[in-house]
């Protein structure tokens, strides 16, 4: 499923403006792993970083894979409401699992447009729908070994799909928040 490109002008410099902070705050998100913030604190400022240059209409997450590696936990979401980040939290992944759920468990990124019309959400889009959810791009966040450590989501009020500019910004974002799992799993191994 590739996502068309939407090269307006509004898009492309909002993606470049998001290109800039997120290079910035990766070097940040670096120094803090360095450091040995807490995990949670580094992925709440990756996800606001992207949140404040995006605009209004976009909303993060990252899910995190439990240690029984069949369901996704909630890592961090600052502006989605806590209503839906509770329903979703420990949901198991599966072919027809929303976003998340679907991106884990096929080891690729999912772009759904309209999340009130796609068949991967028919069991979510009425919890969408009551927070305002119509789009969601989600893709696996993999460790250094090409293991899953969870996924990152991309939400927007309204229906549309992802520009070049905005995959390599959710590339980067996946990327930074690997190393931060790797990182904080190297101190607390999993049982």
């Amino acid at each position: 499923m590739s996502p068309p490109n939407q090269g307006t002008a509004v898009h492309t410099a909002l993606s470049q403006r998001l290109q800039t902070s997120l290079v910035e705050r990766d070097r940040e998100a670096l120094e803090q792993i360095a450091a040995g913030a807490p995990l949670s604190e580094i992925l709440d400022g990756l996800l606001r970083a992207v949140e404040a240059v995006s605009g209004d209409d976009t909303l993060t997450s990252i899910l995190l894979l439990d240690p029984d590696g069949t369901h996704l936990l909630h890592g961090a979401a600052p502006s989605l409401p806590q209503a839906y980040n509770a329903a979703i939290h420990g949901v198991e992944i599966g072919p027809k699992v929303g976003s998340c759920g679907t991106a884990a468990y096929l080891g690729h990124p999912v772009y759904v447009t309209d999340i009130a019309g796609d068949p991967l959400w028919a069991n979510f889009k009425d919890l969408a729908a009551e927070h305002g959810l119509r789009a969601c791009w989600s893709t696996p966040i993999e460790g250094a070994d090409g293991k899953l450590l969870g996924t990152f989501a991309v939400y927007h009020r309204t229906p549309r799909s992802p520009t070049r500019d905005e995959l390599d910004a959710i590339n980067l974002v996946s990327r930074s928040a690997a190393a931060a799992i790797q990182r904080q799993r190297k101190i607390t191994p999993r049982a």
